[in-house]
């Protein structure tokens, strides 16, 4: 999940020394003011590009930990971890841009700040299409009674801590708590609870035991996994830790699900550090095969042998599913405003949009219907992924069924809507909440027209599901927490088939229908709205997301809100 506790200073943690621990407060709960980080922001970068031209640059780490040590006072292992694993990134960002502190601490902090931004993440690049003419455009056909449909569970954002300790400190004053290592707390403080707590990440019995609920309670012929493994003890991660986490990934769905296709795209968190995902011309240590050849051996039982060298590339696959259905997996990564190694080459890193074109054109061609799954969603990365993103999908609408996303934890959507005809929606992104407690841990499972001939395969309605975590925790060790369903799409927003239009009519119910929104605002927070956000949405919280339901392109400013 991209948090901004992690952002500014994490992300910029050679480039803008002085950023480096801003983000951590976020997550730590520590008042800070946007000024005193703008301004520490500021002149770290102004030092660090003056330590730069005198020929300095290996003071730039030791000073990015002395401003987070005494400017953010962050835990020493906090800002030694941080510094430690980044270093390589930004070293390489540093040696390909010119950082300006204007345009990183507007890209990190926000117009607070700066109205600046990294001028190489607003690159718009063009990708090519086929000359190919797009298909005449026909209406979705609703399917007739009684005709078959599959059901696809979508998990994301598990992240697990193996290390998870019943009675640490759950208010540890570092970003991420609940392990021994953050020390035990006096008896005033919230302990580490058995199930989880909302400070923290997912303990492992309770990740097998919510694996194990949905395979007694809940039937599905599909799962697609979004990705998010690892915790958010970013400053310790190993990449032995990771890859051991993937294997115990892959042994839980072979355990509880076995015979399953299963469908995995790249989360932000499966590399070390967190967000760094550089393309092929990376190579030696600092590559992806490291990864990429792990994840191919653990996911080898569900991918076909001829997308080996796709998933050893770039993280990215594709494959059949059933007759009619491809199901295209994604590395969103490549267009994540975190992934500094970009900075060298923006333009469609490691050729995966053209290659996904290459893949859907073979589909049109076929007649078959394309399910699209990724990470961070397309309104969620650097513009130029994001608008062509939006670009492809729009020309191939009518062999794309559904695009499947999470990284957000919460529960939401998006709505692509035709620029030449700002009422006609072509797709919807979907959003999947976390299992991961941030709040309530979450899951959905979609009906999906499909398993016939000449079906669309398109969503026909979704139902999710929670687990109260506070009732769980309540109920102790010896009472294993009950998921249930919190809302239908077809009862909840009395929507009769989830196709894309009908979520651009939910859109517009939503700006006159108040009660409708509020239900939606619910859900978003998966009945568990944080103290930090009104109780009620209104105002500009609410035009704020209906101008992000009607725009699925970054800093797209054509459709109204």
């Amino acid at each position: 999940m991209r948090r901004h506790w992690l952002l500014s200073g994490v992300c910029v943690t050679l480039a803008v020394t002085a950023a480096l621990s801003a983000p951590l407060r976020f997550q730590s709960g520590r008042a800070v003011s946007i000024n005193l980080e703008c301004d520490v922001c500021k002149t770290g970068v102004a030092l660090a590009r003056r330590l730069l031209d005198e020929g300095k640059k290996s003071l730039v780490p030791e000073v990015a930990r002395i401003i987070c040590l005494y400017s953010y006072k962050e835990a020493p292992q906090v800002c030694h971890g941080v510094v430690k694993l980044w270093q390589p990134m930004f070293m390489y960002a540093l040696d390909h841009v010119y950082l300006d502190p204007d345009d990183v601490c507007g890209q990190y902090l926000g117009a607070g700040c700066s109205n600046a931004s990294i001028p190489q993440f607003d690159y718009f690049w063009n990708i090519s299409l086929p000359p190919n003419p797009k298909p005449p455009v026909k209406p979705i056909s609703p399917p007739k009674s009684g005709a078959p449909r599959l059901r696809i569970l979508h998990l994301s954002d598990v992240h697990i801590d193996a290390l998870y300790s019943v009675g640490a400190s759950a208010d540890c004053g570092l970003p991420t708590c609940c392990r021994r290592s953050d020390g035990m707390p006096p008896s005033s403080k919230r302990r580490a609870a058995y199930w989880g707590d909302y400070n923290c990440d997912l303990p492992w019995w309770t990740a097998d035991n919510s694996f194990k609920q949905i395979a007694r309670d809940r039937q599905f012929d599909l799962i697609y996994f979004t990705g998010d493994l690892p915790d958010h003890h970013v400053w310790e991660q190993t990449r032995q830790e990771e890859i051991a986490l993937y294997s115990g990934f892959t042994q839980l769905v072979q355990k509880y699900f076995p015979g399953v296709p299963l469908v995995v795209a790249m989360g932000n968190h499966e590399s070390v550090p967190v967000n760094s995902f550089p393309p092929r011309y990376i190579v030696g240590n600092d590559s992806m095969d490291w990864l990429y050849t792990k994840v191919w051996q653990l996911l080898s039982p569900w991918i076909p042998a001829d997308q080996k060298a796709n998933v050893l590339r770039g993280g990215y696959y594709t494959q059949l599913l059933r007759p009619g259905l491809r199901v295209v997996s994604l590395n969103m990564n490549y267009g994540g405003d975190l992934n500094w190694w970009l900075l060298g080459n923006l333009t469609d890193p490691d050729g995966q949009y053209q290659w996904f074109i290459d893949v859907l054109q073979r589909d049109e061609d076929s007649g078959e219907k394309v399910h699209v799954l990724g990470h961070i969603p397309p309104n969620g990365v650097i513009k130029g992924y994001s608008w062509n993103y939006f670009k492809i999908a729009e020309r191939y609408e009518s062999t794309i069924a559904g695009h499947f996303f999470g990284h957000t934890h919460l529960d939401n959507f998006a709505v692509m809507l035709d620029p030449a005809n700002q009422t006609r929606a072509f797709g919807t992104i979907y959003v999947s909440g976390s299992l991961k407690t941030s709040q309530n841990p979450s899951y959905r499972i979609y009906e999906v027209d499909g398993n016939y001939s000449g079906a669309s395969f398109q969503v026909l309605s979704y139902s999710n599901y929670i687990f109260n975590l506070t009732e769980a925790n309540l109920a102790g060790q010896g009472r294993e927490p009950v998921g249930f369903l919190e809302y239908n799409t077809t009862s909840a927003y009395d929507m009769q088939l989830a196709f894309p239009q009908s979520w651009a009519d939910l859109v517009r119910r939503f700006e006159s229908d108040d009660s409708l929104f509020q239900k939606f605002y619910r859900f978003h927070y998966k009945l568990n709205v944080p103290s930090d956000q009104p109780s009620v949405c209104t105002g500009n919280c609410k035009r704020k997301f209906i101008c992000h339901f009607r725009n699925a392109r970054k800093h797209d400013k054509t459709f109204p809100c």
